[in-house]
């Protein structure tokens, strides 16, 4: 009798087993709705990085369909610049940070938006939403950002409502801007360690704080230098920033392999006194050198 059992269980098992490997797979189907979201928009500030005298700069924005299947055939999805949405992320960051400078729109004499619509191809899940942006007359000392924000989609899929939404804030950066780090000696001999943020103005210009003084934005008339690089990317001249009070002493210069800087000039403090400084930095996220290894 049990004998009879087990033939029974290992002819079912084999059974099984057989139809298992010859079956087609079962098709489920769609396993979720179709939801659409713009990439990188979680807590809506994203922010790109533009080089000053780039020929091609451009914002772009990627919109995504979630989804088990592709879609089967082109979607169009319409977007539109929604300041309200900048306006609620000022007032949301001032909330939380006393410091928090408001962000402004960005002049739309700096970007072309002809068509704010993005189009996803059948068999594919996201498409690109490119805006042309020439950084020209922008003020450096303002943090300027386009809101942009989905609005509909030729296919009705959902929205996702929490990543509908970017704030693309532009950062300008050239070849010479960062975060740096040395030493500014008053001489003969008095050395501190500074840490130094660059800030691109143009192409071959950075702005940077005036030896160990602050760097805070209240103090931009009188804390900080302007540096010039040469055609030859070598070369620096060292000119005040707006009513700073600071002389190029000659012979600093920009080692490109290394990406640092050797600055000579004279800075007076609101004492009156002047002092020669001798300040080295180098870029913080410089590639290190196989002899600097060594």
């Amino acid at each position: 009798m049990r004998s009879n059992i087990l033939k029974h269980i290992l002819l079912f098992s084999s059974a099984c087993f057989f139809w298992s490997c010859t079956s087609e797979p079962a098709d489920f189907g769609e396993q979720y709705k179709k939801t659409l979201y713009i990439v990188n928009s979680r807590d809506m500030l994203y922010v790109g990085e533009h080089a000053y005298g780039s020929e091609n700069n451009s914002m772009q924005f990627s919109v995504y369909c979630a989804s088990s299947e592709p879609i089967k055939s082109d979607l169009t999805v319409q977007l539109e610049i929604n300041p309200k949405a900048l306006d609620s992320l000022n007032k949301k960051s001032a909330l939380g940070n006393p410091l928090y400078t408001d962000k402004q729109l960005l002049p739309k004499e700096n970007y072309t938006s002809t068509d704010l619509s993005v189009t996803i191809r059948a068999n594919e899940q996201y498409g690109v939403l490119d805006i042309p942006f020439d950084p020209q007359n922008l003020d450096p000392d303002v943090s300027y950002a386009l809101p942009i924000t989905i609005v509909s989609n030729s296919a009705g899929y959902d929205v996702n409502e929490e990543l509908s939404t970017m704030v693309y804030e532009v950062k300008m950066i050239n070849g010479f801007s960062g975060d740096f780090a040395g030493s500014s000696i008053e001489l003969p001999k008095t050395i501190r360690s500074v840490q130094p943020v660059l800030k691109a103005i143009s192409s071959n210009s950075i702005r940077m704080p005036i030896h160990t003084l602050s760097g805070e934005a209240k103090y931009i008339k009188t804390n900080f230098m302007l540096l010039n690089i040469g055609t030859d990317s070598t070369s620096v001249t060292i000119k005040p920033w707006l009513d700073a009070k600071i002389t190029d002493s000659g012979k600093s210069y920009y080692d490109r392999k290394k990406q640092s800087f050797y600055l000579r000039y004279t800075y007076t403090n609101e004492e009156g006194e002047t002092f020669d400084i001798e300040e080295k930095i180098i870029n913080i996220n410089a590639p290190v050198t196989d002899t600097e290894e060594q």
